[in-house]
């Protein structure tokens, strides 16, 4: 229904290329925001009615989740459109990173109603009732566990289609509904047979469940706003755009700045032939920054470095200076080799990437490899510059 929804209302789903463009993901997502806000609200009506009438903390409490779940589709759903709204004066960069401060009020909105249940479900605890175990009740969770199961599937459906985390995250959320919902089922059919208050303690184990779920969202949002390093296929599919060129020997530098969903920044230094031709490797880094706006859908500027691709002597010891560093760390790299000749002792000049874990101190890795040069060359002395990887 949602899907035979969303093609109607959004024809350009049906053609792939166009699905991951900001309009169409602000299209879908506005839909399965509104169709969760109508499911939700449905279920939480219904579980409503159905554990005041049953006395049920547990049933209550998978309403109020229901609830919180129609609150989150609702500030998803603005997220989306505020998202999709075109850079300005004041924000040139785009409103992207709005669909993660929604995902972070949803996640404190959850939050809430776990802290809510829990305290509930511990006086359910201390002054216990009796709960009425129905057919009807029994139904109506059974018809939650489908209806569940349904938004699960089209969230994790469209979130593959247009590449959402906020609709991923959505369907966890429903997955995550269909396990509590099955323990609040078994906490009904199990005063059948039993005095003790198992719907309290079920929704206990519910909020701690719920408190769980709020915080892993709230991490979840928070990380890209604070600034997470971009997947290795991402790095992957820059590198291979990059180096397919001929100009190019090799990239370094890589940053992505990431502004939301479709708002990447992508900056690198490229690797070229200091003797080419320069308009010819111009038109070449042009085309290459063209071609990563096109496939990976960001802003890309490229810094060309020069490379002396003739001087066997320098090349030779840039080799025997990037074995020295492996040896320390297999994943330290250098770059912007450089040999400044002079009449007593001849400068190596470059960097060199650390990663941030290492728990080496830069001057401790400066130091160890300038012995090492000096040990195979003893009239080099090295000129190092220490970088930190942001991927």
């Amino acid at each position: 229904m949602v899907s035979l929804l969303i093609r109607k209302l959004v024809p350009e789903t049906k053609q792939p290329d166009q699905c991951r463009q900001a309009p169409v993901r602000r299209a879908v997502g506005s839909i399965c925001g509104a169709c969760g806000i109508f499911f939700n609200l449905l279920l939480f009506a219904g579980k409503l009615v159905m554990g005041i009438l049953t006395h049920s903390i547990a049933i209550v409490g998978d309403a109020l989740n229901n609830l919180s779940d129609a609150g989150s589709s609702i500030i998803t759903m603005i997220g989306f459109r505020l998202a999709g709204k075109a850079p300005d004066a004041d924000h040139p960069f785009g409103h992207g990173r709005i669909e993660y401060i929604s995902g972070l009020i949803v996640s404190l909105l959850i939050c809430i109603m776990g802290f809510e249940l829990g305290k509930s479900s511990i006086e359910g605890i201390i002054h216990p009732s009796a709960v009425d175990c129905t057919v009807l009740a029994v139904a109506m969770l059974v018809a939650s566990l489908l209806v569940k199961a349904y938004m699960m599937f089209y969230n994790f459906k469209w979130a593959k289609i247009i590449d959402s985390a906020a609709m991923r995250a959505t369907a966890v959320d429903s997955r995550n509904d269909m396990i509590s919902t099955s323990v609040v089922l078994l906490a009904v059919i199990s005063t059948k047979f039993t005095d003790l208050p198992v719907d309290a303690y079920i929704g206990v184990a519910l909020a701690v469940f719920i408190l769980y779920s709020g915080i892993n969202a709230a991490k979840d949002t928070i990380e890209p706003l604070l600034g997470t390093p971009p997947s290795k296929e991402f790095l992957d599919r820059i590198s291979e755009i990059v180096l397919s060129q001929e100009c190019v020997c090799g990239l370094h530098d890589v940053v992505v700045h990431d502004y939301g969903p479709g708002r990447k920044m992508v900056s690198l230094h490229a690797e070229v032939s200091a003797f080419g031709d320069m308009f010819f490797i111009h038109d070449c880094i042009d085309n290459i920054e063209l071609e990563l706006a096109r496939e990976l859908d960001c802003e890309a500027v490229i810094h060309m470095d020069p490379i002396d691709t003739k001087n066997k002597n320098l090349m030779n010891l840039q080799e025997e200076v990037r074995e020295i560093v492996k040896k320390i760390d297999p994943r330290i790299t250098i770059h912007d080799f450089r040999m400044v000749p002079g009449e007593s002792h001849t400068n190596l000049i470059f960097d060199m990437v650390v990663p941030h874990d290492v728990t080496s101190s830069e001057k401790e890795l400066i130091q160890t490899v300038r012995e090492e040069v000096l040990k195979i060359h003893p009239n080099h002395n090295c000129v190092i510059k220490i970088d930190r990887s942001y991927v």
